[in-house]
C-alpha cells in the first residue's frame, strides 16, 4: 500500500527549462552589450563548454552543485578572456534572479491538492543553501513549502539521484518503507533508475510524448504518464 508520494522538482512540477532559457538569453545579450567584441555565439559556445566540464566534475563527486553554480560565471569569463570584475558579479546575480522569477508551476501541479491521504514530498538534485539559485529558494518561490511534508535536496545530504542514499533519506523522513512509496520524475537516468534501484514504484512524467526505449530493466518505469493528474490512477492500482 502506498503511503508516500514523492516528486522530482524541475520539469516535473515546474517548467525550469523555459525559465533557464530566458535567463540565459537575456544575460548573454547584456554581456554582449558590455563587451561588443565578444559575439553571442562565442558566449554560448563557452557557456556550453564550461557547463559540460563543471557537470563532469559534479558527476564524478569532485564538487557540489553550489560550487558548480558559483564557478560557472568566473569560468565563463576566464574562457572568454574577460576580467572577473563587478560586471561578472552583476551578470551572475541578475541571471540567478531572472531564472528564479521566470519559474512557474505546471498547471497539473494542482494534483498536490488531491493527495491529502498521503505523505507528499520532493526529492531533487541541487543546492540547499539560501542562494537565489538553489532548490530551496525555488521551492519557496513556487509556494511549494505549504503543499509538501518533506523536502530532500542532494546538496543537503551529499547524495545525488540516482544514488540510493537520497531516496533512503526521503523514505526515512516520511517514515515509510521504499515499497510504500511512489516517485514521479521526468529523467530516466536520475529519477526512474534511482527509484527502481531503491525499490520505489517509479512513474515517468513524459510531457513531450517522447518515445521511451529502455536499454535496461532499471530504465523501465512502472508507469508512464503525460499529466500529473494521471498519477491518481497509478495510486489506485497500487492499493
Amino acid at each position: 500500500m502506498i503511503k508516500a508520494v514523492f516528486f522530482d522538482l524541475d520539469e516535473t512540477l515546474c517548467d525550469s527549462d523555459t525559465a533557464w532559457d530566458i535567463a540565459q538569453s537575456e544575460t548573454f545579450q547584456r554581456l554582449h552589450k558590455h563587451y561588443p567584441n565578444v559575439s553571442e555565439e562565442a558566449i554560448t559556445n563557452a557557456w556550453r563548454t564550461v557547463h559540460q566540464r563543471l557537470f563532469q566534475q559534479l558527476d564524478a563527486g569532485k564538487c557540489a552543485m553550489a560550487e558548480v553554480r558559483d564557478s560557472r560565471f568566473p569560468c565563463l569569463f576566464n574562457a572568454l578572456g574577460l576580467p572577473t570584475d563587478k560586471v561578472m558579479e552583476e551578470l551572475s546575480d541578475s541571471f540567478c534572479t531572472r531564472y528564479l522569477t521566470g519559474l512557474y508551476l505546471y498547471d497539473d501541479a494542482t494534483v498536490l491538492e488531491e493527495l491529502h491521504a498521503y505523505h507528499v514530498g520532493i526529492i531533487t538534485n541541487g543546492a540547499h543553501d539560501e542562494h537565489t539559485d538553489s532548490q530551496l529558494s525555488k521551492v519557496r518561490h513556487l509556494g511549494l513549502m505549504e503543499r509538501i511534508q518533506s523536502l530532500t535536496i542532494s546538496g543537503e545530504i551529499g547524495s545525488r539521484k540516482p544514488n540510493l542514499e537520497i531516496f533512503r533519506v526521503a523514505c526515512e523522513r516520511a517514515d515509510v518503507l521504499p515499497e510504500e512509496a511512489i516517485f514521479i520524475g521526468d529523467s530516466v537516468q536520475n529519477d526512474i533508475v534511482g527509484a527502481n534501484r531503491a525499490g520505489i514504484t517509479s512513474v515517468l512524467i513524459n510531457r513531450k510524448s517522447d518515445v521511451l526505449i529502455p536499454k535496461t530493466a532499471d530504465e523501465q518505469p512502472d508507469y508512464t504518464v503525460s499529466s500529473l493528474h494521471e498519477v491518481l490512477s497509478c495510486l489506485k492500482n497500487r492499493r
